[in-house]
């Protein structure tokens, strides 16, 4: 695994957990894709940043525990999370997570979601 990639994966958490969507989009590709969960995908950094923006005010608050990042070939990595918030009734929650990343170099082309936010926000909310 490449210090790099795993500090990356560390700094963009630290970005969504401290609500600075344009420091957490700023790793992605201008074109780059962005799909949560079932969630229609988003295409370009601005919508990226928009809807990342738009989500941190969906959750009280948010923490990343990095639980594992794998390289998956040369332009791909797997990454574990326990997503720490709080539920509606103020009960704290752990989510599990899991994300894939395709890069090209240092930039995230595609990111992929894998989650359900459903105990922390209610049914039928979403990303966007």
């Amino acid at each position: 695994m490449s210090d790099s990639r795993e500090r990356m994966v560390h700094a963009m958490c630290a970005a969504v957990d401290a609500g600075d969507a344009p420091a957490f989009a700023s790793w992605f590709a201008d074109d780059a894709t962005y799909v949560f969960a079932n969630d229609e995908p988003l295409t370009g950094r601005a919508a990226i940043t928009a809807a990342t923006a738009g989500a941190a005010g969906a959750l009280p608050w948010v923490r990343h525990v990095v639980e594992q990042v794998a390289e998956v070939g040369e332009d791909q990595l797997f990454c574990r999370f326990t997503i720490e918030t709080a539920a509606p009734d103020g009960k704290p929650l752990a989510l599990p997570c899991v994300t894939v990343i395709r890069l090209a170099g240092d930039r995230v082309t595609d990111y992929r979601v894998h989650m359900d936010l459903t105990p922390a926000i209610g049914p039928g909310a979403g990303m966007q």
